[in-house]
């Protein structure tokens, strides 16, 4: 599209969419303004149809006053006479004050005098019973016994609507009870709207609220109105505006529409100055667009055509020396001078391109690489340089523009450099651009290359410069061949060692079959030595006693005696030490060969530290250095193990305690963890070295540090393995800490599993486990 018809065609839709914005803008607010005063207007119209209606009946209200104050009337009331009635109820009362209804009732409802005057008649007449109904009940529901409150309203009557007004009859001065009400009313016909019509100046209409009069006005339309806006308002396009009011009767109830018609000038008015202002500013548009257009096309569009015109002619011909010629000092102007500038810089820049291709061409042809341009779209090679030459052994001649670069590689090699020239073009560079591949050169010896592909931007054109790696693949293939060799040596070495790994596994079978003998066989020799050492410690302590009955011997033999007796003890407690190793030996072959029986029951806590401390308190007793003390608090759970091996334990621990301390504090202690339950016996002995910690839980296995045990009584060292073992069945860990010279620490620490849960009793457990 030529400029001049786009500014033209730019130029209507402006002037087009700014019609339609003011047509909008206008219709909007112009005539909103327009349509916003006729509505005040025609509520205003209604408001004031509504209080002559009110007006109306304010003026019975002042006539139902005057008369209802009064003395005669209150007289009246009490007793009622014709003199009152010839000369203050006459038919002419009626007709001089537009009355319907006058009415005098006491304080029961019932009537006292009244009369009602049919429209068109001359002369009231009794009121209907139906009508006297209906004033009775609307006097009896509004006035009580005591009311001096007056009430004025509609009441909706068979013959239509009637404004009443109804005071209560008290005396002049006010006082006085009242004797009953007087309700004085006045149809609301024809007539009496006319009349209010013309006092108005109004197109007034007032109806009863039934449908369809008014059409499409009933009492829900003025739900929900505000207070200030109880007006309905209704279009009858653009000739009329009506609006409507709703009036209640004297209950409170929707009785009446009080409507008023209003022809709609103002909002022709308002249309009509819409309409001038739109052809106002349409012509002042039109004219306006014109002077432009015209301006546009003398100052702008024919000099831009003339710079197009010499432009397109230095482009065609290739005239460097040429320039735009345009006259005048506006930008039109000084366009063409830039255009010339530019010229001039790019004549310069060509001359500097081909300086700069001049230079790359020689780096491209002179460089060690073999390098090489490819026209990805036809796979022709475009240049190449003399290291390509050499590679490949065809000359330029033979290659640029006649040999694709899948006539120098393999057919199983050209896909896959193929999707690499496709993915690099189509990722603008972003994946690697280096691949491997095999190069065929002339000779048909095939070499392996590296290839570095750089795409030209904006181009189908890619550098790809190539490196020999035959030498390298080749040390390659070498290095792979060496480590296959490497690794069928390691698999004949993995095979020896797995065959002596099999003898190991034979051996260590042999080992513990042995370990199963040596256990069978101490525990045979075990049960062989005890038979005759209880003989010898029986015969021993019986020869003493009877060495005891002999008190009656000579002076002599008291030395001998006394000789003999030392013997017989020395006897009698190694042969209580021998009968404890063996017992220690047949308690740790039961526990290793399975066949410990385990006699689980409750044991509380504190009963087993009491049996244990008096089981060892001979040993303590022989040492009054040493100061032992208990700290067991209460609450503690009960424990659930074998009582007689947990008393073993104990013992065990408080007698190494009691050997290897020779004077201080040797403390038992238990405390409930978060993991179980911790005893603890420490003493302030000799210590044992760190080195010692772990192995002197092992069997046959004693401190040896140096001569700290010199001259201490001597263990089977059997007796914290067999600690360990049965603490290690039920679960739970034995370990030591000490400092030499400043005592040990033993812990013996049981897992909750080994805890008798509060109310719960356990069967026995044996060595697998079962109940």
């Amino acid at each position: 599209m030529g400029l001049r018809r786009a500014t033209i065609l730019l130029i209507g839709l402006t002037l087009a969419v700014l019609l339609v914005g003011l047509y909008a803008a206008s219709r909007c607010i112009i005539l909103g303004r327009f349509v916003t005063l006729e509505e005040d207007i025609a509520r205003q119209n209604v408001e004031r149809g509504v209080n002559a209606l009110h007006s109306r009946l304010s003026q019975l209200t002042l006539m139902a006053i005057d008369w209802a104050n009064w003395d005669d009337a209150y007289a009246f009331m009490n007793e009622p006479d014709k003199a009152f009635i010839a000369s203050n109820l006459p038919p002419e009362t009626f007709r001089n004050q537009g009355l319907n209804v006058i009415a005098f009732f006491d304080p029961d409802g019932l009537l006292v005098w009244g009369r009602f005057l049919e429209p068109g008649n001359d002369a009231p007449v009794e009121i209907p019973e139906p009508l006297l109904e209906t004033f009775r009940s609307g006097v009896a529901r509004l006035f009580k016994a005591t009311d001096r409150t007056p009430r004025q309203g509609v009441m909706m009557l068979p013959q239509g609507p009637l404004l009443a007004a109804m005071h209560p009859v008290v005396k002049s001065d006010g006082s006085g009870t009242p004797r009953g009400v007087l309700l004085m009313g006045a149809l609301l016909g024809e007539a009496e709207t006319a009349r209010l019509a013309d006092i108005t100046r109004l197109d007034l209409s007032i109806q009863a609220l039934q449908a369809p009069v008014p059409p499409g006005v009933a009492a829900a339309d003025f739900e929900g109105k505000p207070s200030g806006e109880p007006v309905v308002l209704q279009t009858a396009g653009e000739s009329s505006l009506t609006g409507h009011a709703l009036v209640r009767d004297v209950f409170g109830e929707p009785a009446l529409v009080v409507s008023v018609t209003m022809p709609r000038d103002i909002y022709r008015r308002g249309v009509d100055m819409m309409q001038y202002n739109l052809v106002t500013i349409f012509l002042a548009g039109f004219g306006f667009s014109v002077v432009v257009i015209l301006f546009l096309e003398r100052r702008v569009i024919s000099r831009v055509g003339l710079i197009e015109r010499q432009s397109g002619t230095i482009g065609t011909r290739r005239e460097a020396g040429k320039r735009v010629a345009l006259s005048g000092s506006d930008e039109l102007a000084r366009l063409s001078d830039s255009i010339n500038d530019m010229l001039d810089r790019l004549e310069k820049t060509q001359e500097a391109l081909e300086i700069s291709e001049g230079k790359y061409r020689s780096l491209f042809l002179n460089t060690a690489t073999a390098m090489l341009l490819v026209n990805t779209e036809t796979s022709l090679i475009e240049l190449v340089n003399a290291e390509f030459e050499r590679l490949s052994g065809y000359g330029r001649r033979n290659v640029e523009h006649r040999k694709s670069w899948k006539d120098f590689t393999l057919e199983e090699d050209a896909k896959t450099i193929e999707n690499f020239f496709r993915n690099r073009a189509a990722s603008d560079g972003q994946i690697p651009g280096t691949i491997d591949c095999r190069f065929i050169g002339r000779g048909g010896d095939i070499r392996f290359v590296s290839l570095t592909v750089a795409m030209i931007k904006g181009t189908d054109s890619c550098i790809v410069s190539m490196i020999d790696l035959t030498d390298r693949k080749r040390a390659e293939e070498a290095l792979a061949e060496f480590n296959r060799t490497l690794e069928l040596l390691v698999a004949e070495r993995t095979g020896a060692l797995a065959e002596k790994a099999h003898e190991l596994e034979e051996a260590n079978q042999r080992l513990q079959e042995l370990d199963r003998l040596k256990s069978a066989f101490l525990s045979s020799v075990s049960h062989e030595l005890r038979t005759p050492l209880t003989s010898i410690r029986g015969f021993a302590k019986l020869i003493l006693k009877d060495l005891s009955r002999m008190t009656g011997m000579g002076q002599g033999l008291k030395g001998k005696y006394a000789r003999i007796d030392d013997n017989l003890q020395i006897i009698i407690k190694e042969s209580d030490r021998l009968t404890m190793l063996l017992n220690d030996f047949l308690d740790l072959s039961k526990i290793e060969s399975g066949k410990m029986e385990w006699r689980d029951a409750r044991l509380p806590v504190s009963d087993l530290i009491v049996r244990g401390v008096g089981a060892v308190r001979s040993l303590f007793d022989e040492k009054p250095g040493i100061c032992l003390a208990l700290d067991v608090p209460d609450g503690l759970p009960d424990l659930f193990v074998d009582p007689d091996r947990m008393l073993q334990v104990l013992i065990n621990l408080l007698s190494n305690a009691a050997k290897f301390t020779d004077k201080g504090l040797v403390r038992v202690s238990a405390a409930l963890e978060a993991d179980g339950l911790r005893l603890t016996v420490s003493d302030e002995g000799v210590g044992v070295p760190k080195a010692d910690l772990v192995t002197i839980f092992g069997k046959f296995r004693q401190s040896t540090q140096g001569d700290i045990l010199e001259n201490k009584p001597k263990g089977t060292g059997l007796g914290l393995a067999i600690c360990r073992n049965i603490i290690q069945h039920y679960g739970g860990r034995i370990w030591a800490e000490s400092e030499v010279g400043r005592g040990s620490s033993f812990h013996v620490r049981l897992p909750r599993e080994a805890l008798a849960p509060k109310g719960e009793k356990k069967a026995a457990r044996s060595e697998d486990g079962t109940a």
